[in-house]
């Protein structure tokens, strides 16, 4: 049986995996997708619907198993991005869609102390603003801020907690070795954070 691991990723990650997976298993391999949210294994399960493939699900809590028989189904169609479905940016208050992008633990240049504490200080005068933004993008280095023993981590999760999403580039976490430390927020594609700042009518970037 051949595995394939999606956990932590968004559209069209998952879709991407599963293609592959199924391209490379042998005629009657049978292959096994484990997914760990809801909207990837809807669109999973469309996917594979349409390309006429038998399959089965199981859940347990947040993760679920599909095993698919890929029979003589053939190639798989490539366009994986036309099934992904995906929420539109709300903002909490239904007023302008704000986000924050953040890609350093520092704001601004210059002084590094100087632009930590800074930083410190911006997101404690964000849990302030009303309305909160619609979404935090972490990316670079600024993945590091939602770390476990991050000086900001009670913000993010204040401002998670008063209705802002949170979103923590894949890669970037990835390339820091960090999956393990992040307890707050969702792990992001380039595809879901791109269409986060373009859904979004104002931009900060600190």
């Amino acid at each position: 049986m051949k595995l394939v691991d999606t956990r932590g990723l968004t559209c069209p990650a998952p879709l991407i995996r599963t293609r592959q997976g199924l391209n490379e298993a042998e005629p009657d391999e049978p292959v096994q997708i484990l997914i760990d949210n809801t909207t990837s294994l809807s669109n999973v399960k469309r996917y594979l619907k349409d390309n006429k493939l038998e399959f089965s699900v199981r859940e347990e809590g947040t993760l679920a198993t599909v095993t698919v028989s890929k029979g003589t189904a053939g190639e798989i169609s490539a366009n994986e991005t036309e099934y992904c479905t995906t929420e539109s940016l709300q903002a909490p208050s239904g007023n302008r869609r704000t986000v924050v992008a953040v890609t350093s633990e520092r704001m601004g240049s210059g002084d590094d102390d100087l632009g930590r504490k800074l930083m410190i200080s911006f997101f404690r005068t964000l849990v302030m603003l009303e309305p909160v933004p619609a979404a935090v993008v972490f990316y670079n280095a600024g993945v590091k801020m939602a770390l476990d023993d991050s000086p900001v981590l009670d913000h993010i999760r204040e401002l998670a907690d008063r209705g802002t999403s949170i979103y923590l580039c894949s890669t970037c976490i990835s390339h820091f070795g960090i999956r393990d430390r992040l307890p707050v927020g969702s792990f992001s594609d380039m595809y879901q954070i791109m269409n986060v700042l373009n859904d979004a009518d104002h931009i900060i970037r600190p």
